[in-house]
């Protein structure tokens, strides 16, 4: 059954990028020489006032999977003594009643009537980063770090080259939950382990070579509370949390 909307809160994170940052991107044509593995950018960056081209960034849906593919090796569904990821085979979870499913959704269940409750919007460069990669990277935003396979007999090394963000770059962006009648805390509780897990492990690829270690740092907490008009959003602070979801 649907449950009202009471309100949303908004979690300002800055993301610092501790070791060398690598989530995929495309492209058009494959040159000769050219790089193999290139990092996801944005075509057109404004930020205060200046415009800025092919701008790396961290995806919304990169953080959002990589928490819930961790979260679903701690978490069980409903029913079962098991994780998720044992439960369904690597699948991810479709209970459609538990935290997971109330926060991320149910995964090919059309019958469920729990609302999605958590939004990762994209993160984007501080315009600090993006000065700082300027002055050390000659003007470009990323570095090429070149890595090699060697074949076992002939010894012979195979370079590739991969493109990535480097280590102090910050990333500012939000982390939205709708807050729904009957929610309890325990939701947002969730959410917090699945950064402190994400901070453990990695973001992006190559993780087992020491890619992706970040870092969350959180700015404030915004509220906004739907049942009162005019809508207002406010500054509120940890231990109102719980006031929230109760009242």
């Amino acid at each position: 059954m649907s449950k009202p909307l009471k309100g949303i809160i908004k979690l300002e994170y800055k993301i610092r990028v501790l070791t060398g940052l690598h989530i995929g991107g495309s492209k058009e044509n494959v040159e000769i020489g050219g790089i193999d593995n290139i990092v996801i950018k944005v075509p057109v960056l404004k930020l205060d006032e200046a415009i800025e081209r092919d701008v790396p960034y961290i995806p919304g849906s990169s953080i959002k999977g990589k928490m819930r593919a961790l979260l679903e090796w701690v978490e069980k569904p409903e029913g079962s003594m098991q994780v998720i990821a044992l439960t369904y085979k690597g699948e991810p979870c479709h209970c459609g009643k538990c935290k997971v499913c109330k926060l991320f959704g149910a995964h090919k269940n059309a019958k469920t009537e729990e609302p999605v409750r958590l939004r990762v919007e994209d993160f984007y460069p501080t315009r600090e980063t993006i000065d700082m990669w300027k002055r050390f990277l000659d003007g470009d935003f990323i570095e090429v770090k070149t890595e090699n396979t060697i074949n076992r007999i002939t010894a012979k090394a195979n370079p590739r080259h991969q493109e990535r963000v480097i280590p102090f770059s910050e990333f500012t962006g939000f982390i939205k939950i709708r807050v729904h009648k009957e929610d309890r805390k325990e939701l947002y509780d969730t959410i917090i382990r699945g950064i402190q897990l994400l901070e453990d492990d990695y973001l992006g690829g190559s993780g087992s070579r020491g890619y992706g270690k970040v870092k969350f740092i959180k700015e404030k907490i915004l509220w906004t509370d739907y049942r009162k008009q005019p809508f207002e959003e406010k500054i509120v602070d940890e231990n109102e949390i719980a006031n929230i979801y109760g009242a």
